[in-house]
C-alpha cells in the first residue's frame, strides 16, 4: 500500500545524459516545495506575517526575485508570490504563514506537486532557451534577481537566471514537463 504514495519525479521515465559538445547541461531539482501567497502588498499586518515567517518581505518590484535562507521567493503578481522551498520543507512553511497570517486577508496554497524546476546549465543555455523563449534573455537585460512569466515551446514557464550568469532556472507545470524536456533535448542536439 505504501508504494501507491511514493513520490516520483515527472520525469522519472526520462533519461538525462550527459551533455555533448557545447549543448547546455538540463537537470531536474525534483521535489521542491513550491506555496503560493497571496495578500496585499499595501497590508502592514500582511508584511509584518510575512516578514516574521520569510525572513524578509515579499519582494514589491515587479518581475523581481529575492533569497531569504534556504527560500527563494518570485514576483509573480501584485499581489501573488511563489515560494520555492527545500524539499520536504512546504508543509511547515504553509502551517506557519497560515498561523502568522491568521485574520488577515490572504491566501496560502500548496502547490507542490503541480510544479517542478529544471536548471539549464552552460554557456550555451541561454541560446537553447531563445530558440523558442521572446524574452529577450541576454545578460544586460535579463539579470541574477529578476524572473519572468512566459512560454517556451508553447508552455507556460517562470523562468530567472542563475548567479554568474550560470544558467536559468525554469519552473513549470508537472503536466509539461516530459514534452518540456523532451523538447529541450532535441532543440540541444544542435549545440553539439
Amino acid at each position: 500500500m505504501s508504494d501507491l504514495f511514493q513520490q516520483q519525479s515527472p520525469l522519472v521515465q526520462i533519461k538525462l545524459g550527459e551533455p555533448h559538445g557545447t549543448a547546455p547541461r538540463i537537470e531536474e531539482k525534483p521535489f521542491l516545495g513550491f506555496i503560493t501567497l497571496r495578500g496585499r502588498a499595501d497590508n502592514t499586518g500582511f508584511l509584518a506575517a510575512s516578514l516574521k515567517v520569510l525572513g524578509c518581505e515579499p519582494p514589491s518590484a515587479a518581475n523581481t526575485v529575492v533569497e531569504s535562507g534556504d527560500y527563494r521567493i518570485y514576483w509573480m503578481g501584485p499581489d501573488e508570490w511563489l515560494i520555492v522551498t527545500p524539499a520536504g520543507r512546504q508543509g511547515e512553511l504553509k502551517e506557519k504563514l497560515g498561523k502568522a497570517l491568521g485574520g488577515v486577508f490572504s491566501a496560502v496554497v500548496d502547490n507542490s506537486s503541480g510544479l517542478t524546476m529544471l536548471h539549464i546549465t552552460g554557456e550555451n543555455a541561454g541560446a537553447l532557451l531563445a530558440t523558442d523563449c521572446p524574452l529577450d534573455l541576454h545578460p544586460r537585460e535579463f539579470k541574477h534577481g529578476q524572473c519572468a512569466q512566459t512560454r517556451l515551446a508553447k508552455a507556460g514557464m517562470t523562468v530567472s537566471p542563475l548567479a554568474q550568469q550560470a544558467g536559468f532556472e525554469v519552473i513549470i507545470r508537472r503536466s509539461f514537463a516530459d514534452y518540456l524536456l523532451l523538447w529541450l533535448q532535441d532543440a540541444a542536439v544542435a549545440f553539439e
